[in-house]
């Protein structure tokens, strides 16, 4: 439990849910996903609520039992072990997942990519309190990457027996989303999962109010900034922040960008707007790693996806946020500025 706690355990709470003062939800808290995982339902018929949130939970359980790295026994565990050697047939859920991943990555010019599995264990995070030598960062890039995965929709094979896959930065999203899918079914008309970070709601609360959420600040924590009816039911943010250690005075973190093998520098925190928890998972992932330039440009030409980035220039924090984000932030007077920087 510890080594499933250890990459949340300093995570600041970067997304806030501003809930209504005259209607509560049903609200369950449990540890799921390395995280914790809070449902916030709107249940019409109280003798339902064990019921549902059972459903709930097992619906996010069932996914974390096919996508957990640290679990021998999950289907990802099998694949990583036997890919290399033989074509692996997937279950559906998993060839669910691997189709939306692989849309991504070719939606992100791989800036996403699943397929680290090799670079990140040389860093070795969450444990991790040095860098790796030059030579096996680059040992690592050179087994990495979706080019060395194939992937047909029935099953996968990899072209380097070192290559892993790493679904983290997609399974936990993915998870939320199941669990929606099974809570609406049951006839839970409104609510909210939050899985550490990564938010989807659904739904008309009974009183009518909107749902209204907030993106904390990346370097003070006390500031909360308002966004208000974009249209889209999912964010999710990646941040500088999460998994961290310092050595000889330089911070490091644990958003890898696949292009160097080392943590990615063009942004201090991304949040993504999208359809499903899934696609706003990757997406922040991608926009953190690709930076505000690139992350405006994907939001200009995507209309199911809203952006909000910070980043670093001439050591000033500086903020980047799509159109729709803009025209709803919410008593936030910091201009948007145009990046020069990649």
């Amino acid at each position: 439990m510890r080594r499933w706690l250890a990459p949340v355990a300093g995570l600041l709470v970067l997304l806030w849910f501003l809930r209504s003062p005259s209607v509560e939800p049903v609200d369950d808290y449990h540890i799921a996903m390395g995280t914790m995982v809070r449902m916030a339902l709107y249940v019409d018929d109280p003798e339902m609520t064990t019921r549902v949130v059972e459903l709930g939970r097992k619906a996010i359980a069932d996914v974390e039992a096919i996508a957990s790295h640290y679990d021998s026994s999950s289907e990802l565990s099998k694949i990583n072990r036997l890919a290399a050697q033989q074509p692996v047939i997937v279950s559906r859920s998993m060839a669910d997942l691997l189709q939306r991943i692989e849309r991504r990555t070719e939606q992100t010019e791989n800036r996403f990519d699943p397929a680290l599995g090799a670079l990140t264990a040389v860093w070795g995070f969450p444990e991790a309190v040095r860098p790796p030598a030059g030579e096996q960062v680059a040992s690592g890039r050179q087994h990495s990457g979706w080019h060395l995965v194939a992937w047909n929709g029935v099953d996968v094979r990899f072209l380097d027996a070192n290559v892993r896959l790493d679904l983290g930065a997609a399974a936990k999203g993915y998870a939320v989303d199941q669990a929606v899918i099974q809570l609406r079914g049951a006839g839970v008309s409104a609510g909210m999962i939050e899985a550490g970070g990564d938010i989807r709601f659904w739904g008309v609360k009974p009183d009518g109010r909107p749902w209204r959420f907030g993106v904390q600040h990346p370097r003070e924590p006390d500031r909360i900034i308002v966004i208000d009816g974009l249209g889209l039911p999912a964010l999710a943010t990646s941040g500088d922040y999460e998994q961290t250690f310092e050595f000889e005075g330089t911070k490091f973190h644990h958003l890898l960008d696949p292009q160097t093998g080392y943590p990615s520098r063009r942004a201090v925190s991304a949040t993504a707007w999208a359809t499903s928890a899934a696609a706003a998972d990757m997406l922040a992932t991608a926009a953190f790693v690709a930076g505000p330039r690139v992350a405006l440009e994907w939001a200009a030409e995507d209309d199911s996806l809203e952006v909000l980035v910070y980043y670093e220039e001439d050591g000033q924090l500086q903020r980047v946020a799509s159109d729709g984000v803009r025209a709803q932030l919410q008593g936030d007077e910091e201009p948007n500025r145009v990046a020069s920087q990649e």
